[in-house]
């Protein structure tokens, strides 16, 4: 058990991760909404940083894009110019 506390995620991160991830799928936003079954608006949303997304939300796009959920979301616990 570690002494130091827990890093606060870098949730800034989520977009290029929505993004980075939906580029290299190839998936449209309407692809990825019949495969996650969210709204094309939740994934437009996500993918500009209007919303960060909840546990469900990732997860689903986690179970879409066949990665898990620690391999999409990794990204957000690196330092800044690590990575």
């Amino acid at each position: 058990m570690s002494i130091f506390p827990v890093p606060e995620p870098e949730l800034d991160r989520l977009p290029a991760i929505f993004s980075e991830r939906k580029t290299a799928s190839g998936l449209s936003y309407d692809q990825l909404a019949n495969r996650s079954g969210l709204t094309r608006g939740t994934l437009m949303n996500v993918a500009h940083g209007r919303y960060h997304g909840d546990l469900r939300t990732w997860l689903l796009l986690s179970k879409a894009w066949d990665v898990t959920l620690d391999e999409l979301l990794a990204p957000v616990w690196e330092k800044r110019g690590e990575g």
